[in-house]
């Protein structure tokens, strides 16, 4: 990444000092508006919410590389109840800037305490496909990019579209378990529900969870289509079909 962006987001070159976010935290406070780069090369930080969707990356906070930690600008607070996740990177001197490191994952409860130890993320492809009987298989993967740490378990809930029931966490009907443990280092994962009736359309959420049991808020939901009481017909004949109609 050049920092040329940068650089045209923070020169101020008449010294107007409009005390944007951009110019604040992407290291007015070092240019002055004049100088660009620093010699010395800076930290770069941002950050981006969780809850209830990923939200965009934004800048929010720079220091000098001599000061050796970069932390969070004025109005980038931490709310309860939100989760953020925060990647750093280099500026060097010469104009460029690192990657950006793996972002670290931080989490706050309803007091605005930290949540620890940290939370993972969330489960990604979630998918529910309705099998007979009227139970729904569900599948999920796990990416821990950016985790705060491996999920203990997963667990599986249920509801109407827009309420699900978190609260009460489903049963597998294969297990006979209310969680699904993860094995080392496992990605992939499957959930088979108990029996619907005919025709319902459930919605399904999945979250993971800590070592301490405590799941995140950012929980994947996945619509479904209408359950099967009966299982699809056995296929008793397979036929070709050639160009033209012959056989």
């Amino acid at each position: 990444m050049r920092m040329i962006d940068q650089f045209a987001a923070t020169a101020d070159p008449f010294l107007t000092g409009d005390g944007t976010f951009d110019h604040f935290c992407l290291g007015y406070p070092f240019t002055d508006g004049l100088m660009f780069p620093w010699p010395n090369g800076a930290l770069v930080l941002r950050r981006r919410r969780l809850y209830p969707d990923v939200g965009e990356w934004t800048y929010c906070g720079s220091a000098d590389r001599a000061a050796g930690m970069v932390g969070n600008e004025p109005g980038f607070d931490h709310e309860a109840g939100m989760g953020f996740q925060y990647a750093g990177a280099n500026a060097f001197g010469s104009g460029f800037a690192s990657a950006f490191f793996e972002p670290v994952r931080v989490d706050f409860d309803d007091a605005g305490a930290l949540i620890d130890p940290p939370l993972p993320m969330f489960p990604v492809r979630l998918t529910a496909q309705a099998v007979a009987g009227g139970q729904f298989r569900i599948r999920w993967e796990y990416d821990p990019y950016g985790q705060g740490a491996w999920p203990r378990d997963f667990q599986v809930f249920g509801g109407a579209p827009g309420a699900v029931d978190y609260d009460t966490p489903l049963v597998d009907a294969v297990t006979g378990l209310s969680a699904l443990r993860v094995v080392g280092a496992q990605r992939s994962f499957s959930f088979t529900t108990p029996a619907y009736a005919e025709g319902a359309e459930p919605a399904f959420g999945v979250r993971g969870r800590n070592v301490n049991g405590v799941a995140e808020k950012n929980t994947r939901v996945v619509l479904t289509a209408g359950a099967m009481a009966t299982a699809v017909a056995a296929v008793d004949s397979i036929l070709s079909a050639r160009e033209g109609g012959r056989r």
